[in-house]
């Protein structure tokens, strides 16, 4: 009989993770969990929905003055987006 030897729990979680991390569906829910960080929590607070669709991420808003203003800003918040995770993967931000 062939001995088995235990492996360490580190190797166990940072192979998890690499699994995960290729995962289209956590790198979605990653995406849309970076909104707060770049946006601000204020701006956050006013946001009721965020969905990414393709390439292009969806921002729905409960205030009309906000989206206005934010209309200025979508191309910065754009390359914010694709700086913090480091590739372009938001080519659109759509405010609703």
């Amino acid at each position: 009989m062939k001995r088995a030897y235990p492996t360490p729990l580190g190797t166990i979680i940072e192979d998890m993770m690499n699994r995960a991390a290729n995962d289209p569906e956590t790198r979605r829910q990653y995406i849309i969990g970076l909104w707060p960080k770049i946006a601000g929590t204020h701006i956050a607070s006013y946001t009721t929905s965020i969905k990414l669709i393709g390439r292009s991420l969806h921002v729905y808003l409960s205030s009309a003055s906000l989206k206005e203003q934010l209309g200025y800003l979508r191309e910065t918040l754009k390359n914010q987006y694709n700086r913090t995770v480091g590739e372009n993967v938001i080519d659109n931000i759509i405010l609703h």
